[in-house]
């Protein structure tokens, strides 16, 4: 199986395997889709994510016997991420753990820390939300859905601000340079890339766990 292919089916069985579990709409949207392309840049194994995801379609059961349903893929990130400390465990064995919850705490804050203090003219829009960031992150009883928020809040506020400048010219290149995903929207794609490629240009860290 080609890489295109390999990539192809990533995305396809991890829409699949939401789309059975939450049931309609089966579309998913520009966030469900940066989130699937941040575990596909993570290198996190198919399998790996169908288990956190499965794991919290199973904790949500009694809430979704009440009307309640989830909607976005982003409400796995947390159980993906415990799922693929998991795996990584069991191929290395205990001699090798992982950073501790205080320590990527501390190296969230280090990097809200940097970002603010050098923080561009072109990102100045997002100097009160990294403050709240730090704020939070700062605190050692943090929750894991706090930092998410954040994260979410932060893709928003740039998707908001940049989509009117980039959105001509790097959606008519979008679609070539981003491959295994058949039937992508293009706007899905182009807000992917823009998003990657602002987070680079200006070193925009991310403030949730799940990233370090």
């Amino acid at each position: 199986m080609s890489r295109r292919e390999k990539q192809s089916r990533y995305y396809q069985e991890i829409a699949r395997a939401f789309f059975v579990r939450r049931g309609a709409p089966y579309v998913l949207s520009s966030q469900d889709m940066v989130t699937i392309s941040s575990w596909e840049e993570a290198r996190i194994p198919l399998q790996v994510v169908l288990d956190g995801i499965e794991r919290v379609f199973e904790r949500a059961a009694p809430r979704r016997a009440q009307g309640r349903r989830l909607f976005s893929l982003s409400s796995c990130r947390t159980e993906v991420a415990k799922a693929h400390a998991e795996f990584r465990d069991r191929r290395v064995g205990r001699g090798r753990k992982d950073s501790s919850r205080d320590d990527k705490r501390k190296k969230v804050r280090s990097e809200v820390r940097r970002f603010l203090d050098s923080l561009p003219p072109e990102a100045e829009f997002l100097r009160e939300t990294y403050h709240e960031a730090l704020a939070a992150v700062s605190r050692k009883n943090v929750v894991d859905e706090t930092l998410e928020r954040l994260d979410e809040k932060i893709e928003t506020l740039i998707l908001r601000t940049a989509e009117a400048g980039d959105r001509g010219k790097m959606k008519m290149t979008s679609r070539p340079d981003v491959p295994g995903r058949p039937g992508a929207p293009a706007d899905e794609i182009f807000r992917i890339r823009l998003l990657k490629r602002w987070r680079e240009e200006f070193r925009i860290p991310y403030v949730s766990f799940f990233y370090y």
